[in-house]
Protein backbone atom coordinates (compact mmCIF):
# COMPACT_ATOMS: atom_id res chain seq x y z
CA UNK A 1 0.00 0.00 0.00
CA UNK A 2 1.07 3.02 -0.55
CA UNK A 3 2.25 6.33 1.71
CA UNK A 4 -0.74 8.24 0.12
CA UNK A 5 -3.17 5.51 0.17
CA UNK A 6 -2.64 4.89 3.65
CA UNK A 7 -3.00 8.93 4.62
CA UNK A 8 -5.81 8.66 3.56
CA UNK A 9 -7.32 5.93 5.33
CA UNK A 10 -5.73 7.26 8.69
CA UNK A 11 -8.13 9.80 10.20
CA UNK A 12 -7.24 13.42 11.40
CA UNK A 13 -8.09 14.06 14.97
CA UNK A 14 -11.39 16.02 15.80
CA UNK A 15 -11.76 19.52 16.81
CA UNK A 16 -13.12 20.30 19.69
CA UNK A 17 -15.15 23.13 19.88
CA UNK A 18 -17.13 25.14 22.69
CA UNK A 19 -19.67 23.92 24.69
CA UNK A 20 -23.16 24.52 24.40
CA UNK A 21 -25.37 25.36 28.21
CA UNK A 22 -28.68 24.43 27.94
CA UNK A 23 -31.16 24.74 31.33
CA UNK A 24 -28.31 24.10 32.94
CA UNK A 25 -26.72 21.33 31.25
CA UNK A 26 -23.50 20.99 29.21
CA UNK A 27 -23.66 20.14 25.61
CA UNK A 28 -20.49 19.23 24.38
CA UNK A 29 -19.41 20.21 20.95
CA UNK A 30 -16.71 18.92 18.19
CA UNK A 31 -16.20 19.36 14.67
CA UNK A 32 -15.70 15.69 12.83
CA UNK A 33 -12.18 15.88 11.32
CA UNK A 34 -13.00 13.43 8.49
CA UNK A 35 -17.02 15.02 7.51
CA UNK A 36 -16.24 18.08 8.76
CA UNK A 37 -19.71 17.66 10.67
CA UNK A 38 -20.56 20.06 14.05
CA UNK A 39 -21.35 17.05 16.60
CA UNK A 40 -23.17 17.59 19.50
CA UNK A 41 -23.24 15.42 22.66
CA UNK A 42 -26.64 14.62 24.44
CA UNK A 43 -28.44 11.85 26.86
CA UNK A 44 -30.72 9.87 24.73
CA UNK A 45 -33.98 8.45 26.15
CA UNK A 46 -34.09 6.21 23.51
CA UNK A 47 -30.69 5.11 24.77
CA UNK A 48 -31.54 4.88 28.25
CA UNK A 49 -30.05 8.21 29.17
CA UNK A 50 -27.17 7.38 27.44
CA UNK A 51 -24.69 10.01 25.90
CA UNK A 52 -25.46 10.48 22.01
CA UNK A 53 -24.37 12.49 19.41
CA UNK A 54 -26.07 14.39 16.65
CA UNK A 55 -25.56 17.14 14.09
CA UNK A 56 -28.75 18.74 15.12
CA UNK A 57 -28.37 21.27 18.18
CA UNK A 58 -32.42 21.16 18.22
CA UNK A 59 -32.82 17.42 18.83
CA UNK A 60 -29.72 17.76 21.17
CA UNK A 61 -31.70 20.75 23.24
CA UNK A 62 -34.56 18.27 22.70
CA UNK A 63 -33.21 15.38 24.48
CA UNK A 64 -31.70 17.36 27.40
CA UNK A 65 -34.86 18.93 28.13
CA UNK A 66 -36.51 15.40 28.47
CA UNK A 67 -33.76 14.30 30.31
CA UNK A 68 -33.83 16.90 32.85
CA UNK A 69 -37.83 16.15 33.06
CA UNK A 70 -36.62 12.68 33.86
CA UNK A 71 -34.37 13.58 36.33
CA UNK A 72 -36.82 16.07 38.27
CA UNK A 73 -39.55 13.19 38.50
CA UNK A 74 -36.79 11.17 39.78
CA UNK A 75 -35.85 13.03 42.26
CA UNK A 76 -39.60 13.41 43.42
CA UNK A 77 -40.05 9.93 43.63
CA UNK A 78 -36.69 9.50 45.86
CA UNK A 79 -37.74 12.51 48.09
CA UNK A 80 -41.19 10.60 48.77
CA UNK A 81 -39.48 6.65 49.67
CA UNK A 82 -36.98 8.67 51.74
Amino acid sequence: MTNQKLSDLVGKPSEILESVIYLGYEIQTLRHANTGLVLYKFPSKSHNWENCWTIDLETAKTGVSKYMQHMKKFKENLKKIL
